[in-house]
């Protein structure tokens, strides 16, 4: 992700990378809802193929100067390349 917002630990930067997310996962045939706003947001994301709702959360990795999505089983780091792909497939299984 080519943004100076990866780089921001503000708090209102979650709104923003959890929308570039759920555009992302919509490439995998995943339903995703940004829920909230500001910095009281969260990602739904549904599955058609496992019938599955699962929610993803972005929180500050201060130790990195960066962001993390969270989900229930695991986490990445927004600058990972791999955390997309990652992602799709937690949320697919």
């Amino acid at each position: 992700m080519a943004d100076i917002l990866e780089n921001e630990l503000d708090p209102r930067r979650r709104q923003h990378l959890l929308t570039w997310l759920a555009n992302q996962l919509q490439r995998y045939e995943l339903q995703p809802t940004v829920l909230g706003t500001d910095d009281n947001v969260v990602l739904r994301v549904m599955s058609p193929r496992t019938h599955t709702t699962r929610f993803i959360a972005c929180v500050p990795a201060p130790q990195v100067g960066t962001w993390a999505w969270v989900w229930s089983t695991d986490w990445a780091l927004i600058t990972d390349p791999r955390a997309v792909p990652t992602i799709a497939e937690a949320m697919s299984a």
